[in-house]
């Protein structure tokens, strides 16, 4: 069971111009029979989608505006996944905007496994300068997170660290499934958050996000002295059932983390094999 999120959400396209309505009544004609059936009994469904988001991304020049409420940020996007990326808010744009009705005026956000900044230039955006820490230990996504926030003129700190229970040097996977791994092909800084925190290299946080693509308890069990902090509050993790056992954890230490830190949790968007837990104080 989890709890459907009751809200209307508004966005903007980014121009009305006679391009994006070709490509949407395009887009349309193909999702219909009979030219569906065509479409897939010829295996066409995968070219097909590259082609409308490289044109999607062309037609906009690579920016797309997303509002949330009245929070607006604008991404610049470096190819068409990008793009996908930021129209789509690929499922998520619930949790994004259960997070923006929790924040509190002097908040401190982690953004942890912060991709591309969608989260941290939304909390950026209505929070004061530096109470917004991403964490994104990838140098080329991390790059991506400093140019969406300069864009919007937005202040946050990206740290280029991976957030997880011991720190050292170790190496992500690079292809798919961007993830801690012994035999990834990207060096990164791996971090623990309680000895970032306890050292004043950051703030302690209110609010987290966690995003780490199976590594969830690593991520937590390294920021426990930290969330069990009373005015640490708030925390969104998505959850990833298929890739837990990687790192020899599973769904029920995700909640237990969260239990014994003193969070009542709840599953809040079910996205696929994926789902989102806000544990609240």
């Amino acid at each position: 069971m989890f709890k459907v999120l009751d809200r209307k959400y508004t966005r903007t396209m980014p121009s009305s111009s006679l391009a994006s309505v070709v490509l949407q009544n395009g887009r349309k004609v193909f999702a219909t029979p009979p030219v569906s059936t065509v479409v897939r009994r010829l295996g066409l469904q995968s070219t097909l989608t590259r082609g409308y988001w490289w044109l999607n991304y062309r037609a906009a020049g690579g920016t797309y505006e997303q509002r949330i409420g009245d929070v607006d940020v604008t991404f610049r996007a470096d190819s068409p996944d990008e793009f996908r990326h930021y129209q789509t808010l690929v499922d998520e744009r619930p949790v994004l905007a259960d997070l923006l009705d929790h924040l509190e005026p002097d908040d401190t956000v982690f953004d942890i496994g912060a991709y591309v900044g969608t989260y941290t230039c939304f909390a950026a955006a209505v929070l004061p300068d530096g109470h917004v820490v991403a964490f994104e230990p990838r140098k080329e996504k991390a790059a991506r997170v400093e140019a969406n926030l300069i864009h919007n003129k937005a202040i946050a700190d990206v740290r280029r660290e991976a957030l997880t229970d011991e720190s050292g040097e170790g190496t992500m996977t690079t292809d798919g499934v961007a993830q801690l791994s012994t035999d990834g092909t990207e060096s990164v800084t791996m971090r623990q958050g309680d000895a970032l925190v306890e050292a004043g290299e950051v703030p302690p946080p209110n609010v987290l996000k966690v995003d780490v693509e199976g590594a969830e308890v690593d991520a937590l069990r390294g920021l426990a002295a930290t969330l069990t902090r009373p005015a640490c509050r708030l925390v969104y993790c998505e959850v990833h059932p298929t890739l837990l056992d990687e790192y020899g954890a599973s769904e029920a230490d995700v909640r237990e983390v969260l239990n014994d830190c003193g969070f009542a949790v709840e599953t809040i968007h079910d996205r696929g094999e994926e789902y989102f837990l806000r544990g609240e104080k």
